[in-house]
């Protein structure tokens, strides 16, 4: 029973994000576009952010999605899985971070009543967010070079 929940949870949570959040939202963002192609990344040095991002999206059997690439190299940077647990705990970490975006506001709404079993966690990384630098102002072309054990380190994310 509770599996099924569960599964049917994570396909609502994929149906909202991916058929019906991303869609809208990339219709409204403006943002500059992302400079680098996954075969770029992956000529990047070992251990810089670029090339851990693109060993971790094709670990997971992953692509870059357009607009959404700085969110995947704050995935690394935090060291968030990206699955519905990890994208919510994240969300949270912002929501502390005070990052209140649309779409950070909206995802703690909504994972706050589907995952209550996660409401634990939740409340730690919100607790990790309030407490932690800030990725306003971070230019994601010039930091995607740089090692990213200095960047957890800069962004007090030393996640083990």
């Amino acid at each position: 029973m509770i599996t099924t929940i569960k599964r049917l949870r994570s396909k609502l949570l994929e149906l909202l994000t991916h058929k019906f959040a991303l869609p809208i939202i990339a219709r409204f963002r403006k943002t500059t576009p992302f400079p680098y192609s996954m075969e770029d990344l992956l000529q990047f040095p070992e251990g810089t952010l670029g090339k851990d991002l693109v060993l971790y999206l094709q670990k997971k059997e992953f692509k870059l999605i357009k607009g959404y690439e700085r969110h995947d190299c704050k995935h690394i940077i935090l060291q968030y899985e990206m699955d519905e647990k990890g994208e919510a705990c994240m969300q949270f970490y912002f929501f502390g971070n005070r990052h209140y975006s649309l779409p950070v506001v909206s995802t703690v709404f909504i994972c706050f009543f589907l995952m209550p079993e996660q409401w634990r966690n939740f409340y730690k990384e919100y607790k990790k967010g309030k407490h932690a630098t800030t990725f306003d102002n971070v230019d994601f072309n010039q930091i995607i070079l740089m090692n990213t054990n200095d960047l957890r380190k800069q962004f007090k994310t030393n996640k083990k």
